[in-house]
């Protein structure tokens, strides 16, 4: 028989004496059946083979020659390939397929698989196609939407998106402006204070300056130096018992540490007071 890699007459030996290729038992049989053809022409048996390079192939492992054998009819010349050339494999129309029409791919690897349940493989394809031709409509509908859209829409969704940025601003800045914000020093009266005399004529007169701020709620912050308390009132008047100025109803009372906060709500006609102390409002 011949070597198939390098077409050396050898005996039955497991390797060719010339190019030391491995002889197969699969070589071997199809040696046999070479051996046993005629001529697809003229059916002649006086054939003679060659074993011819046809290719290669890169991967891994390096560079590996393909071969094919083919046979010469020595009586009427005619010449033919008794295996099929190995068929290259057309990568980028697998990956196209993938990109643009991904189903057919995968119909094509599902329906090769022969060991996997014949409902769970058509149900995947099926689903592969209504999602790909789901997706296929939308893009349509959209495109039409797009192909009617009066030519000036862009121009007034941009103008309308920067009007809205505007009046956003606008807005915010009206807010920041009318956000009440009011700074207490006890002892000043300021825009606010107002000086009240209690328990007048008695050994208890005190004379002192509260804040009428305007109803609502703020936030309260120590801006003093020291600790202090921040009380709301109704207003006071005097005890016929006692003969001395008590206060009428109390609202919130606050104690601060030094740049503390907390919230305190103001009644329409109450007033702040303060004892030696520094303070800033801010309306909520």
């Amino acid at each position: 028989m011949k070597c198939p890699n390098c077409g050396a007459e050898i005996n039955n030996s497991k390797y060719c004496e010339f190019c030391g290729s491995q002889i197969t038992a699969d070589m071997q049989k199809e040696q046999e059946l070479l051996n046993k053809s005629a001529c697809p022409k003229c059916g002649s048996t006086n054939i003679k083979f060659a074993r011819e390079k046809i290719g290669e192939s890169k991967g891994k492992r390096g560079t590996q020659i393909i071969r094919t054998t083919t046979g010469v009819c020595n009586d009427c010349g005619y010449t033919w390939q008794t295996q099929d050339a190995p068929k290259k494999k057309k990568t980028w129309l697998w990956v196209l397929g993938w990109i643009f029409i991904f189903p057919v791919p995968l119909t094509i690897i599902l329906l090769r698989k022969k060991d996997m349940n014949s409902i769970l493989k058509y149900g995947i394809i099926a689903v592969a196609w209504i999602v790909y031709l789901a997706i296929g409509f939308s893009g349509g509908v959209n495109n039409a939407d797009n192909t009617t859209m009066d030519p000036t829409a862009e121009t007034s969704v941009i103008s309308s998106t920067e009007d809205e940025q505007t009046t956003t601003e606008i807005t915010t800045a009206q807010i920041t402006e009318t956000k009440n914000t009011i700074e207490i020093i006890d002892g000043e009266k300021g825009e606010y204070g107002k000086e009240i005399t209690m328990s007048a004529g008695t050994d208890l007169e005190e004379k002192l300056i509260v804040y009428y701020v305007p109803a609502g709620k703020y936030i309260v912050k120590n801006l003093g130096n020291y600790r202090t308390q921040v009380s709301v009132y109704e207003g006071f008047e005097k005890n016929s018992e006692t003969g001395y100025d008590e206060y009428t109803n109390t609202g919130n009372i606050v104690v601060l540490d030094v740049n503390g906060k907390d919230e305190i709500e103001v009644p329409d006609g109450w007033f702040i007071e303060i004892h030696g102390a520094h303070i800033l409002l801010t309306e909520k």
